[in-house]
């Protein structure tokens, strides 16, 4: 900034300030940081006549800018005042459209590309997939790409990109099947994609894929392939990738991709691991504090989950919505009923976080953990929001551990009424109603479920064996060595029978 302020100065002594090779370095300096746009915007509108380079300049920053429309005020004035647009020009105007998702504009400025004869360049079009495809017209979007004389890689990642973003994943698969040439954008786009659709096995197969083409996958490629992990339990994957992290960033990884390492470590079990990252982050920002406290919420850590949290605070730094998700969660499934209605009570007044439905979904569950039905009810009852299914749902847990039928049955019937094919609820209300002897109530349950058609879906687990995660649901027998797997278990129930 001091140094665009200087050669202004210079320029401006010198007589020099309208010319237009000085002006564009000028310019370029200004815009450089989104805090200097208003001195950049200010240089400008002082000169006489800006080229259509200059024009461009503007548009592109504020398109990235969190004020995009004032690049379509600016081409408003260009089309009135200015040179003709460029192949560069709309690109950056339906960036601006893309990021309003202002659609109707967007066709007005396609529109105009074919006008000045702009239309078919590959630059525009490619914006235009983006456009239509954000705005989940994927028919106009897949309608450019047809059309398109040329395509570059960028062209088919983008289309890729959309069929991703609109949940499209099979759409997106054929895309990149079809694709001449594919980048770490591509193979990024479409893990993200399997991830974003719970296809976790076959994210992770696209990502040794990815290896074994000797592409180096991206930041958010790594984040993706953790969430998978994640999911999945897949530990040793996830130590593979800590590794390559470790190797390919040196002393310097990225906050978010430590927050990823954190909370992957902790869902898949390993507790150490997870430590080991989270001390050895350079920086500790608000994202590695809440993955670690919402992973000792995880496994039950209810004291070291205070202790880190005041640990935090006395560092300086300030917890977020999220942070008091994993801390009030955590108290719950520790049984710290007092500390986390100390927490809470606190929330708004020490740290000014106001408190959502899912803060006092926790305190709920928090309340009937502790068989405190009566409170969690009154505070139902009290709280600035309507409930929503999970805070019945943890009400109607509590009642039927603790066998109140009568507020069980409350809750029951707001979380049937929501979700009448949800067989999970009918079991649970089968459950309290067995616990409480209520036998009637049990066939009159039944009954109703065959009325609606549901049952509860079968369970399923998860096995990595030599970096590869195998499913397994109840009842099937589709895996090629099902047979042996079946033998082999019963011989193993046997002799520990025997034992």
């Amino acid at each position: 900034m001091q140094e665009a302020k200087r050669l202004h100065a210079h320029l401006i002594t010198s007589g020099l300030h309208q010319q237009e090779n000085h002006l564009r370095k000028l310019i370029t300096l200004y815009t450089s940081s989104s805090s200097s746009l208003h001195h950049a915007r200010l240089l400008f509108d002082a000169v006489y006549h800006p080229s259509t380079y200059l024009y461009n300049t503007m548009f592109r920053v504020y398109a990235a800018s969190p004020t995009p429309l004032h690049a379509l005020l600016l081409h408003r004035h260009m089309l009135r005042h200015g040179p003709p647009p460029d192949t560069y020009t709309f690109p950056f105007l339906l960036k601006a459209c893309s990021a309003l998702a202002h659609l109707p504009k967007g066709q007005e400025l396609h529109c105009q590309a074919l006008k000045f004869g702009l239309g078919g360049h590959v630059f525009v079009e490619n914006s235009l997939i983006h456009l239509y495809g954000s705005n989940s017209r994927m028919d106009s979007a897949r309608r450019v790409f047809d059309g398109m004389g040329y395509r570059d890689i960028a062209s088919w990642t983008t289309l890729l990109a959309c069929y991703a973003n609109s949940c499209s994943v099979e759409a997106a698969r054929k895309v990149f099947d079809e694709m001449p040439e594919r980048s770490v954008v591509s193979y990024s786009a479409m893990i993200a994609a399997y991830v974003r659709g719970n296809r976790f096995r076959e994210a992770l197969e696209l990502f040794r894929e990815l290896f074994s083409v000797k592409i180096e996958p991206s930041d958010s490629c790594v984040m993706s392939v953790l969430c998978a992990c994640a999911n999945l339990g897949a530990l040793d994957v996830g130590r593979w990738v800590y590794s390559f992290v470790c190797h390919s960033k040196g002393d310097y990884v990225d906050s978010r991709i430590a927050t990823a390492l954190i909370d992957m470590f902790f869902k898949c079990g390993s507790i150490e691991h997870a430590l080991l990252v989270f001390e050895g982050a350079k920086e500790k920002h608000v994202g590695e504090w809440t993955a670690m406290l919402s992973g000792l919420a995880m496994h039950g850590l209810g004291e070291q989950l205070i202790e880190a949290f005041e640990k935090m605070v006395d560092s300086g730094i300030k917890p977020n919505e999220v942070t008091f998700v994993a801390l009030l969660s955590g108290c719950s499934h520790s049984g710290l009923v007092n500390e986390g209605l100390y927490y809470f009570d606190r929330m708004e007044s020490d740290f000014g976080v106001e408190p959502t439905v899912e803060h006092f979904g926790c305190v709920v569950d928090l309340l009937g953990r502790a068989g405190l039905i009566d409170q969690a009810m009154q505070l139902i009852s009290e709280m600035p929001f309507e409930p929503n299914a999970a805070i019945w749902g943890a009400l109607l847990n509590a009642c039927r551990v603790y066998k109140n039928v009568e507020v069980g049955e409350l809750a029951a019937q707001w979380l049937i009424k929501d979700e009448p094919w949800n067989g999970a609820l009918y079991m649970t209300l089968l459950s309290l109603y067995r616990e409480a002897g209520r036998w009637d109530e049990v066939e009159k349950v039944k009954l109703k479920m065959k009325e609606v058609g549901c049952r509860k879906g079968p369970g399923c687990s998860l096995i990595e064996v030599g970096g590869i995660c195998y499913e397994f649901v109840v009842g099937d027998k589709s895996h090629p060595c099902a047979v042996e797997i079946c033998l082999n278990l019963s011989k193993a129930i046997m002799e520990f029978k025997e034992q």
